[in-house]
C-alpha cells in the first residue's frame, strides 16, 4: 500500500494550520510562544519564571523576554513569594484572563473552519486515526511527552540533524 498521499495530506493541513494559527496569533496582538506560556501561567498559577521555562522547554531568557513583554501589556503579574523573596510568582491577570479566552475562542472558530462540513463521528474517526498512528510510531522516550515538549524533541532533532 502507498501511504505517500495520505501522509503529504497530513503534513499539508499541519502547514496551513500553522500558517492560520500565526494570522490568529497577530490578530490578538500576541507573539509566537506567547499563547503557550500564558496557558501555563493560568494553569499552574504562583508558577515560577524557571517552572514555565522548563515545562515549556525554552531558555531562560526567552522565557524572560515573553514575560517582559506579557508584564508590560498587562497580562502577567510578578509577585515576590511570601516563602522565598528571591523568587517570583507569575500570575495571569484580569487582561490576561480576557486575552486567553479570546484566544479560545479564535482558535474554536479556526478549528470550526478546518472541519467545516465533516459530521461528529468523522472527526471522531478521524481522531481515533490520529492516535493510532501516534501509538504505531510512538516508542517509551516520547510517548508521556506533552505536545510542547514533543514538539522541543522534534525541533532538536532537526537541528542536531542540520549542524
Amino acid at each position: 500500500m502507498n501511504y505517500w498521499e495520505a501522509v503529504g495530506a497530513m503534513h499539508r493541513l499541519e502547514l496551513l494550520r500553522r500558517i492560520q494559527a500565526r494570522a490568529v496569533m497577530g490578530e490578538t496582538g500576541l507573539h509566537p510562544g506567547q499563547p503557550r506560556l500564558l496557558q501555563f501561567i493560568w494553569d499552574h498559577p504562583g508558577c515560577t519564571q524557571k517552572e514555565a521555562a522548563d515545562e515549556l522547554d525554552v531558555t531562560p531568557a526567552s522565557a524572560a523576554a515573553s514575560l517582559k513583554r506579557l508584564e508590560k501589556a498587562g497580562l502577567v503579574l510578578r509577585q515576590p513569594d511570601q516563602k522565598d523573596t528571591r523568587r517570583n510568582q507569575l500570575f495571569i491577570t484580569d487582561r490576561g484572563m480576557a486575552q486567553m479566552e479570546e484566544n479560545k475562542r479564535q482558535f474554536a472558530k479556526l478549528d470550526e473552519r478546518m472541519f467545516q462540513g465533516m459530521s461528529e463521528e468523522e472527526v471522531e474517526a478521524f481522531r481515533r486515526a490520529c492516535e493510532k498512528m501516534f501509538d504505531n510510531l510512538a516508542d517509551e522516550s516520547c510517548r508521556h511527552l506533552t505536545i510542547w515538549k514533543l514538539a522541543q524533541k522534534a525541533h532538536q532533532e532537526e537541528e542536531g540533524k542540520t549542524t
